[in-house]
């Protein structure tokens, strides 16, 4: 990983940013579908993701909702932050990429 971009620690992401997260994936919730604005229905999962500083809810959004699973290690690069009912939240956005990594955050 020679390109990476050094990880934010989740205790310091703010709304309305893209940010590269380094974390464990500790739970995950059930899939759900809910409405889209053409009819048809969309897939969304969320999963709570930790680092040694915190915690942050990581949405998962159509066919990302299977990639992750309990205990596993994650990179997010260029995820985009969001705030969600007073609490910051990260998805992939636009550009965000999702990758397992062997170790734990460090």
């Amino acid at each position: 990983m020679t390109d990476s971009k050094p990880a934010t620690p989740i205790s310091q992401l703010k709304a309305n940013q893209t940010a590269t997260v380094h974390a464990t994936v500790k739970s995950l919730e059930a899939t759900r579908e809910i409405p889209s604005n053409d009819g048809s229905t969309r897939k969304v999962r969320n999963a709570n993701l930790k680092d040694q500083s915190g915690e942050i809810v990581f949405t998962l959004w159509a066919g990302e909702v299977d990639m992750v699973q309990e205990g596993d290690h994650v990179m997010i690069t260029d995820g985009w932050v969001k705030d969600y009912k007073g609490k910051p939240q990260i998805s992939l956005g636009r550009s965000g990429k999702l990758t397992k990594v062997p170790n734990p955050p460090a």
